[in-house]
């Protein structure tokens, strides 16, 4: 193995440095996608969820979702708060917030594996925002991609609960509202955005990879022969990092079921943002979960049939090349300050505050 992949990291190294234009293009058209539409769209509610949860806030704003839902999977209000959290802001903070309760030490790593199978989705940020309006000129059909996605979730969580029990200790403290709570939440969510956008631009290089060997227009001819049309080609990009759907366009009406899967499935790309974060979680369950819960979605979506359909000459383009906006200038802005707070932090010294010590740990 360790040969077949030294020969393949030489082979992609070479066509790196002979087609040095297209791998450049596609890292530069990557690194824009990820200012104008991932920053703006994944880092506020990053932030606010893992803000949420290092203030213990979470336990009372959300109870008036989690007293229910822990009543019908029968499981603790904290650990609903999670799923809930997990399945708004964004693919790694379910993630995210799991290894922080197995680092308290009050969910173990198995469990916290189980639970990881319906602690995930996009947000209704990127859902709405970016697959709804974009895509199908419609937040309508952004909300019930969303639902259906969040649904597949819970339906996932009552077969995770259904075989066995999860158990979770409780917390010694109650809430915290410090300026260093706060400030470790925004450097915790700036690291989740750097990693989603470091692997986006990753795998930009291997989509040009890709294209280079013709490897996309072969799997392209495939999904064109099984009928998917002038979306061929879009599909197998879609299948691998996620935030391609943007790609999409709404030619046939399965292409909503199709966006609804894709987004409950996560892409290969955001799979390993997962394990990245997930710091030692089990991800077995995880990963055999995601071809359940995209057929699911897919089908839980299927009420986004019955809204007025758009004329496609109404239709927002959604890979449309665009100048670098504001929105980029501001999102790359965001990304440097917590860069340079991130490196400041590293850098200082001396004994820490006991009670504090909980903010900062595996973040």
């Amino acid at each position: 193995m360790k040969y077949f992949l030294a020969a393949l990291s030489a082979a992609a190294g070479a066509l790196i440095l002979l087609n040095p234009e297209t791998v450049s293009g596609s890292v530069s058209s990557a690194v824009r996608d990820c200012l104008e539409v991932i920053v703006p769209s994944l880092f506020a509610f990053t932030v606010l969820a893992i803000w949420l949860q290092s203030s213990g806030l979470y336990r009372l704003l959300l109870r008036p979702i989690t007293l229910p839902l822990s009543r019908l999977l029968r499981m603790d209000e904290e650990l609903c708060a999670v799923i809930v959290l997990g399945n708004i802001g964004g693919y790694p903070v379910g993630a995210k917030l799991l290894s922080r309760l197995t680092a308290e030490n009050r969910l173990s790593r198995e469990d916290a594996g189980r639970l990881l199978c319906c602690c995930f989705g996009s947000g209704p940020s990127f859902v709405v925002g970016i697959v709804g309006v974009r895509i199908f000129n419609s937040a309508a059909v952004g909300m019930i991609i969303f639902a259906a996605c969040f649904c597949s979730s819970l339906i996932i969580a009552a077969a995770v609960r259904f075989k066995g029990e999860i158990s979770l200790k409780n917390s010694r403290s109650s809430f915290y509202f410090t300026a260093e709570c706060f400030t470790d939440s925004v450097m915790s969510g700036a690291r989740v955005m750097f990693t989603v956008c470091v692997m986006i631009a990753a795998f930009a290089v291997i989509f040009s990879i890709l294209d280079i060997l013709k490897i996309t227009s072969a799997a392209g001819g495939l999904f064109s022969f099984i009928g998917a049309g002038e979306l061929s080609e879009s599909i197998l990009p879609a299948f691998l990092e996620v935030t391609r759907v943007k790609a999409l366009k709404p030619t046939a009406e399965w292409v909503m079921p199709l966006c609804a899967g894709l987004l409950s499935f996560g892409g290969i790309c955001v799979h390993i943002q997962v394990m990245a974060v997930a710091m030692g979680i089990p991800l077995k369950s995880f990963i055999l979960s995601r071809l359940p819960a995209a057929l699911l979605s897919a089908l839980l979506s299927l009420p986004a049939l019955l809204l007025p359909q758009p004329a496609t000459e109404t239709l927002s383009p959604a890979a449309e090349a665009r100048p670098f906006s504001a929105s980029a200038l501001i999102s790359a802005s965001v990304l440097i300050m917590c860069g340079i707070l991130l490196a400041g932090r590293k850098d200082k010294n001396g004994p820490k505050k006991a009670e504090h010590e909980k903010f900062r740990r595996d973040y």
